[in-house]
């Protein structure tokens, strides 16, 4: 009994765990960048709005995003801080987009910017993922985000 309840959990957290980022659909990439509004100490939450240089399945889709992220503390060395959780939300041209943050990373590089990767889960006008890399600016207040939004 023992056994094949260690094989169910493992079975349950490959199927949960194990699944592979799908694209997003419709796809979803450019450039965006931003300022955090609120720090996570402060908020609960680090909180950053800005504007996105966006296609939308192949379509220019210039627009505004606001996301709220959940994180480990950032670290003062080159180990990476985990992405925890947190929302989303994209308005373009093209349509409105918004979903959880589901996880990722934040790594210092040493001179007070953080090189970043997060995944987002469409959940409203669409499914699938996007992913998110780029680098936070911690150099000037207040501080800044620059990216780009890709597909797995």
């Amino acid at each position: 009994m023992k056994r094949v309840s260690l094989l169910f959990v493992f079975w349950l957290w490959f199927l949960v765990a194990g699944q592979p980022a799908v694209a997003s659909n419709p796809v979803i990439v450019g450039e965006i960048s931003g300022v955090e509004l609120c720090a996570q100490f402060a908020c609960n939450a680090a909180v950053f709005t800005g504007t996105c240089d966006c296609k939308v399945g192949n379509r220019d889709a210039p627009g505004f995003f606001w996301v709220s992220v959940q994180h480990d503390p950032l670290r003062t060395d080159s180990e990476r801080s985990d992405i925890l959780g947190g929302k989303w939300n994209l308005t373009t041209l093209r349509g409105s987009f918004s979903g959880k943050v589901i996880g990722g990373t934040i790594i210092n590089n040493g001179d007070n910017t953080f090189t970043v990767t997060a995944r987002l889960r469409v959940q409203k006008g669409g499914n699938g993922d996007v992913i998110v890399e780029g680098e936070l600016d911690h150099t000037e207040f207040p501080p800044t985000f620059d990216g780009i939004l890709k597909q797995p």
